[in-house]
C-alpha cells in the first residue's frame, strides 16, 4: 500500500495524487459493475419471475423449482470437469 514515512514527506497535492493514482479497494469494487451486474441479473428474473408473478403454491413446487436449475447446473459442471480431464 503506502509507505507511511515517505508518504508523510510528501506535499499535499503530491499526496492526493498518490492516493487517486493508487490501486484502492474501491476502484477495485467498482471496476467490474457491469459485468457483475450481469452475473446477477439471471438470479434476479428468477426471484422475481418465481415469487412474484407466478407463486408456488405449496413446499413441493418451491423445491422442484430450486431444484431442477440446480440439478442442471451439477450437470453441466460434470460434463465441464470430464471434458477438461480428456483434455489433459
Amino acid at each position: 500500500m503506502i509507505d507511511q514515512p515517505d508518504f508523510n514527506k510528501k506535499v499535499f497535492k503530491e499526496k492526493i495524487k498518490t492516493l487517486l493514482d493508487e490501486d484502492n479497494e474501491i476502484k477495485k469494487w467498482n471496476e467490474g459493475l457491469l459485468i457483475k451486474s450481469f452475473i446477477l441479473l439471471p438470479l434476479i428474473i428468477l426471484v422475481v419471475g418465481l415469487f412474484v408473478v407466478n407463486r408456488p403454491e405449496n413446499l413441493t413446487d418451491i423445491l422442484f423449482v430450486l431444484l431442477y436449475p440446480l440439478a442442471l447446473i451439477l450437470i453441466g459442471l460434470i460434463i465441464l470437469f470430464v471434458m477438461t480431464s480428456n483434455l489433459k
